[in-house]
């Protein structure tokens, strides 16, 4: 029986907040320097040590992971350059086939930026009231679509709203995926401020999964400030990889998934 998330029905297709909101998807290599005249050693630059991978002692509390739902969107590209203000942390974005079919260039922007690209169904439906073989076709075709635009199909998959059974988790399988739920939910959806989104994320225990959502401004501004938390608890971010172990999600609802190093 699957558990039914109080998140409001989001169809593929409604209109997106905040999308005048661009921002360009910043570079992460470093320019390299052509002035070898220099002696004595320089310092690393701020950006540089940002860019530095995290180190066992940052991370010795462990890693979450930070999810994002319902891509691409108009505002993806000002998630990323967040995300990569942010000490270049790198995230996993659980897309649509709708919107990933008609924006393939950001798909493989987010592959190129380092970030990892789930599969969140072709059009957002409630997943257990579609029967088969729709569900499963709304898996295979975003599947097809995002290896198209990425060069691989996800391994990953995110059932819209949460909604899940166990024919469901089998088609994710048969199609190589691990089905990834969520163990902390910001609950930015419901319209709230950075900080309010922000201190509900920082809810996170170690290995856990954080939802968030593409298209609301509030959302990308929390950015900053999440991994800034985290990194105060001694937790980095990492990406999602299939558990043998089962894990609760929410009551009631488990998954196999955790966060781990990237």
């Amino acid at each position: 029986m699957a558990v039914k998330r109080s998140v409001p029905r989001r169809r593929i297709g409604t209109a997106l907040i905040g999308a005048g909101i661009l921002a360009a998807v910043p570079s992460l290599s470093a320019c390299a320097s052509s002035d070898k005249a220099a002696d004595a050693p320089k310092p690393p630059s701020a950006s540089a040590a940002a860019a530095a991978p995290p180190g066992p002692d940052r991370c010795a509390a462990g890693y979450v992971a930070l999810t994002f739902d319902d891509g691409p969107t108009p505002m993806t590209s000002a998630y990323v350059q967040a995300l990569a203000a942010a000490g270049n942390t790198r995230a996993t974005f659980f897309l649509t086939g709708a919107h990933a079919e008609k924006d393939p260039g950001t798909v493989r922007a987010l592959v190129e930026a380092g970030h990892a690209v789930g599969n969140h169904s072709y059009s957002h439906p409630y997943l257990d009231q579609e029967g088969e073989p729709k569900a499963f076709n709304e898996l295979l075709g975003t599947n097809q679509i995002v290896k198209s635009a990425a060069g691989s199909a996800p391994t990953l998959f995110r059932p819209p709203f949460g909604r899940t059974n166990a024919q469901i988790r089998d088609d994710a399988r048969r199609l190589g995926m691990t089905e990834v739920l969520w163990t902390t939910d910001s609950f930015d959806y419901k319209g709230i401020p950075a900080d309010e989104i922000t201190r509900n994320a920082l809810a996170v225990q170690p290995g856990g999964v954080i939802l968030l959502h593409e298209g609301y401004p509030a959302t990308a501004a929390a950015i900053p400030a999440i991994v800034k938390g985290l990194a105060d608890r001694g937790l980095c971010t990492g990406k999602v990889v299939p558990s043998s172990t089962t894990i609760e999600a929410w009551p009631g609802q488990t998954h196999n998934a955790v966060a781990a190093p990237w």
